[in-house]
């Protein structure tokens, strides 16, 4: 049996970026979507080192992000994803610092704040004199500055 080469070779090349995709972290269909289109994945180290520029950076992690901290996937690389937080800035975590967020903690970062209650109640009612302006106070009658004329004048 004669291998066609040309055949495996548009396989690998159309197989070589999930597989650096894959790299980054573990893909699932069925995971929820960021507002760009991309997935949802959280921190899951205790404790992962971001960096702004590049891991390479010479003073060091800018930041330390949180267990269960939500990111947007921007681009997978070689021992580290660049990430986008919620915050909107951008920078590189630990590819194995990451995975698919569960739908639960996705769920949960992303709901909208709950108003409270007592927000609920209050309507604006322009007959309730909470809602009334303050009565007018009469102003106090001012008398005008004189203005001083030069008793020495140079006419």
């Amino acid at each position: 049996m004669k291998l066609n080469w040309r055949i495996i070779g548009l396989f690998s090349a159309s197989v070589a970026p999930w597989v650096l995709y894959e790299g980054c972290a573990n893909s699932n269909p069925a995971a929820p979507t960021a507002a760009n289109g991309g997935k949802f994945f959280a921190i899951t180290a205790d404790s992962a080192p971001f960096y702004q520029y590049g891991p390479q950076q010479n003073y060091g992690p800018d930041k330390k992000l949180p267990k269960d901290a939500l990111v947007t996937l921007i681009r997978s690389s070689f021992g580290y994803c660049k990430v986008k937080l919620a915050s909107g800035e951008q920078g590189y975590v630990a590819s194995q610092d990451i995975q698919v967020a569960p739908p639960a903690l996705v769920a949960a970062a992303t709901a909208p704040a709950a108003t409270s209650s007592a927000a609920k109640r209050v309507r604006f009612d322009p007959s309730n004199p909470r809602f009334a302006p303050p009565p007018a106070e009469p102003l106090p009658d001012i008398e005008p500055t004189p203005i001083p004329t030069p008793s020495n004048s140079p006419h």
